[in-house]
């Protein structure tokens, strides 16, 4: 059948329903509201649920009930009734006039006749009604084939899908030959669906893509077994096995304000082979394997949404939430042009994986949301097998960095990184040919990572948000480019970065410090322009990462914004380059053996800084940058010990109270940052010889 008559049907019976709605009528001898089942005086979603859940013998009901569920007046209350109280809710009216009996309906559009419009699952059979509610035999049905509980949808089309099966199965199989953009719906109302063998959901082929609509007000339970019988052959020939529950082999999107619980039994929750698009809903996926996986690509909020709001979009509906027992928890696999992307707009999104929070073989873009990921056993991971979760982050890698990799001694031999964007690498796996970028623009994001907080093969630039980043190895580390802020030397708060544990915490070839407010506290160096390579958690022989990282000079510029760096006590350095160190501008505090190390030169041209060899984490001294008119710039805790300042900027001060003033880096606690304010109490910091800071050239990676 042709989407064009499929499209007429609909609108004509949806006209033909319409026509019967307007007001609410009291029924005859009952107090009750027609349509109002749940006895609450109106009519709304809640009706459609309770109405679906005595149809399914989940529930039972009053008699008052159910002489408001018999809608149509004809004494009895079946499906009829059911979509008549859907087009009550749809359409926000109900009837004035006595609804038509089930004779009436069933003639009300004769052109609908043999259409499914309605799929409902009983256990090892389904029944399928047309949009009028007339029931359809499974032989006259013109857009769906039956085989007892497993149904294949051929035509594009809006389908409601409900009730329960342990052994069902729905597959959507378009025939592109009739109709190359065919765009099917399925809309969600309450369906459990489960399968021992195969994958329950299973898009074969649609011309152009799948929407599930997980309707608001119901929960939809989508499970497979611990093994698959199921496979495909691809477009090269080759066989390949369908390992989730939910499996598309073209696009997919998911949207609606209901609940859609995904279980993978066998690997995979969610898997779309082309894009994966999350819209809205309560989404929740557990999965031995990787829980959701888009090939092409996985975009979480509506983009459209966004831009129409000015960026504020509404993704109070939207949440993802991802466990994992062995795998990942988002990722796209493709590794072509184009492909290989993984974008979160908005929404809350949670993931407690075993391995990588979050993966994109191309790159990963994040413009909004509220985004908490959990990996492996957390920061707290501590390198061996007996290991009990050590809190004490300084036991890492010995007293020195230049051992094992990157001087990191007890890294994870999994690659359990937050988010990692990959890249492409030669057919060797070792060299690093484009891509893998990373981009952080805005959003809350909290991430407890065994392995890097944040990783990519190619640039990262996070440039807005509000981060809370703890790991036990890197906080953030990039094998290029690695740019933080873009504002003014003096903005603070365009990115807020804390990071209270990790074993180096910002690494890249070259890294950019332009604005924001950083507070690191490291096993390691605070900040390090190159230092050794990272081949930690490959699983193969790419190293994620960083080979060419050992033979890089790296270059080190500090332009503006905050950071302040407390390293442990041993051979650490709160800022390292292995090439030249460049300062513009900004403001710093550096606590550390060699509180500023590089290899290159070293030119300070509009920076302040308060250097210190405290070689402790008792973080409980106040330290203050204050202008010439005696106005606090930043004020902030770092280590007990004195310090030195250098600069002709501002003056440094320790002690004191602060006074009024904008706090920044709120997560921190009593970490966090005051920007302005007046200082009481303070005493000035004695100057470094020659403005210069301790350290010089190293020597060390």
């Amino acid at each position: 059948m042709k989407k064009s008559n499929r499209f007429s049907h609909g609108l004509a019976g949806i006209l033909a329903v319409g026509a019967m709605c307007a007001a609410i009528p009291m029924l005859s001898g009952s107090a009750a509201l027609a349509g109002d089942v749940n006895l609450d005086g109106q009519v709304g979603v809640q009706d459609v649920v309770l109405l679906q859940k005595y149809l399914l013998n989940k529930q039972s009901i009053s008699q008052e009930a159910f002489n408001a569920a018999d809608i149509n007046g004809d004494g009895k209350v079946n499906i009829y009734d059911l979509i008549l109280n859907k087009k009550q809710v749809i359409s926000g009216q109900t009837p004035e006039e006595p609804q038509p009996t089930e004779t009436e309906t069933e003639t009300t559009n004769p052109d609908a006749d043999g259409v499914v419009a309605s799929i409902v699952y009983n256990n090892a059979s389904v029944a399928l009604y047309d949009i009028n509610g007339a029931e359809v035999a499974a032989s006259d049905a013109a857009n769906v084939t039956v085989d007892g509980a497993y149904v294949t949808i051929t035509t594009a089309g809006e389908y409601s899908v409900s009730g329960s099966s342990s052994e069902g199965q729905l597959k959507v199989n378009t025939d592109n030959n009739a109709d190359a953009t065919a765009a099917v719906t399925l809309s969600f109302e309450d369906l459990t669906l489960s399968n021992s063998s195969v994958a329950p959901v299973y898009v074969e082929n649609v011309g152009d893509a799948v929407t599930i609509s997980v309707k608001k007000g119901t929960t939809n339970t989508i499970s497979d077994g611990t093994t698959h019988t199921d496979s495909y052959t691809n477009s090269s020939g080759e066989v390949k096995e369908i390992n989730s529950a939910i499996f598309s082999r073209d696009d997919l999107k998911i949207k609606g304000k209901g609940t859609l619980i995904v279980n993978g039994n066998y690997q995979d929750g969610l898997v779309s082979k082309n894009d994966l698009k999350i819209w809205n809903g309560d989404i929740q996926v557990t999965a031995v394997d990787d829980g959701i996986r888009g090939g092409n690509s996985v975009r979480i909020g509506d983009p459209d949404t966004l831009a129409a709001n000015g960026g504020d979009g509404d993704y109070s509906n939207l949440k993802v939430t991802v466990k994992t027992s062995a795998g990942d928890g988002i990722k796209s696999t493709e590794t072509d042009t184009g492909k290989g992307f993984v974008t979160i707009n908005g929404g809350t999104v949670n993931i407690n994986s075993y391995a990588d929070g979050i993966q994109a073989e191309q790159e990963f873009t994040m413009n909004g949301g509220d985004v908490t990921i959990y990996t492996y056993q957390g920061s707290n991971f501590g390198g061996t097998s007996s290991d009990t979760g050590s809190t004490d982050p300084w036991s890492w890698g010995g007293s020195g960095g230049g051992m094992g990799m990157d001087g990191n001694a007890n890294k994870t031999d999994i690659s359990a990184k937050g988010i990692k964007s990959v890249g492409l690498y030669d057919e060797a796996g070792t060299t690093w040919q484009s891509g893998g970028n990373l981009t952080i623009n805005g959003g809350t994001l909290v991430i407890d990572s065994s392995d890097d907080a944040l990783h990519c093969g190619g640039d990262m630039s996070v440039v807005g948000g509000n981060l809370t980043l703890s790991s036990a190895d890197d906080g953030m580390h990039s094998d290029h480019s690695l740019t933080i802020g873009q504002g003014s030397a003096n903005t603070f708060d365009d990115v807020q970065i804390y990071i209270p544990k990790c074993y180096e915490g910002v690494e890249g070839v070259t890294i950019n410090q332009n604005s924001g407010t950083v507070y690191i506290i490291s096993g390691d160096d605070g900040y390090n322009a190159a230092g050794g390579a990272d081949g930690s958690g490959s699983g193969n022989t790419n190293p994620w990462g960083g080979g060419m990282m050992s033979t890089s000079s790296g270059t080190l510029n500090l332009n503006g914004g905050f950071v302040v760096v407390n390293s442990a006590s041993g051979d650490h350095d709160a800022f390292d380059s292995n090439g030249n160190f460049t300062v513009t501008g900004g403001y710093y505090c550096a606590n550390g053996q060699e509180p500023m190390d590089y290899d290159g030169s070293f030119s300070n041209n509009g920076g302040s800084f308060i250097t210190m060899q405290a070689g402790n984490t008792n973080l409980t001294t106040r330290y203050s940058f204050v202008d010439n008119s005696g106005n606090v710039i930043v004020s902030f805790l770092s280590a007990s010990g004195g310090g030195l300042y250098s600069g002709s900027s501002a003056s440094a001060q320790s002690g004191g109270t602060v006074s009024g003033g904008t706090t920044v880096l709120e997560q921190a606690g009593d970490k966090s940052v005051t920007v302005g304010g007046t200082l009481s109490g303070g005493q000035a910091l004695g100057q470094s010889s020659g403005g210069t800071q301790p350290g010089g050239p190293g020597g060390r990676g």
